[in-house]
């Protein structure tokens, strides 16, 4: 089964993959701890610097640069692609489950409603996490490889890639196996496929990104 349109944009896919990889991982295993000398972690200014800044440089903007150059080879074109959503009413009710799901599992957690206040502050890295792995994992690689004959195989094998992405920063907080051990993996699989669906279902990057955003707030909030 053919994956990609041309060389090129296959070649660059791995590359980029491959380098964002390992380039990320020194980060998390190299400069964070640098880093965490001089800003506090988990604070404002850790987040705006961390996932705002250096995130957004390594991950978003090469992602924007790609998907500018393969323009012609993308399953959904660039002009769909970043275009803001008009029909509001056709993806509310993909919020509004997301948002159900995540509450009744909190209550159910908690045996009531529960609110997490200290994660006030973590909020603020979603608001650039959601582009930037939106960007990376949705807008180009899948974008890139993804055809009408494929589209299960794609989606798949970008589940799979998101979910290594997770591993290096599972290293450093130590819970690398407990994340397989009580599946916890399994979710960040069926997240990446969902996040995908949208983006194939509404051909807009912006409903991933806004649903990723959600996710997130919503699962550091309510846990």
């Amino acid at each position: 089964m053919k994956v990609f349109k041309n060389q090129k944009v296959g070649t660059a896919c791995i590359l980029f993959y491959v380098i964002l990889y390992v380039v990320w991982s020194l980060k998390a295993f190299l400069l964070n701890p640098v880093l965490s000398q001089v800003i506090e972690r988990d604070s404002a200014l850790w987040y705006l610097v961390s996932d705002g800044i250096m995130k957004n440089l390594c991950w978003t903007l090469p992602a924007v640069l790609l998907i500018q150059k393969f323009d012609d080879d993308l399953f959904i074109r660039k002009q769909e692609l970043f275009q803001l959503p008009k029909d509001w009413k056709a993806y509310l009710p993909v919020f509004v489950f997301v948002t159900a799901y995540c509450v009744l599992s909190s209550v159910v957690s908690h045996r009531g409603f529960y609110f997490n206040s200290d994660g006030l502050t973590e909020c603020l890295a979603y608001v650039f996490v959601g582009i930037t792995e939106e960007f990376v994992f949705r807008a180009f690689l899948l974008n890139a490889t993804v055809t009408e004959k494929n589209k299960y195989y794609a989606v798949g094998a970008n589940a799979v890639l998101f979910l290594c992405i997770h591993f290096p920063t599972w290293i450093i907080h130590g819970n690398f196996i407990a994340n397989f051990a009580n599946f916890g993996f399994i979710s960040i699989i069926l997240l990446g496929v969902f996040f995908s669906w949208s983006m194939l279902k509404f051909r807009n990057i912006w409903i991933p990104v806004g649903l990723h955003m959600l996710w997130d707030v919503l699962v550091t909030l309510l846990n």
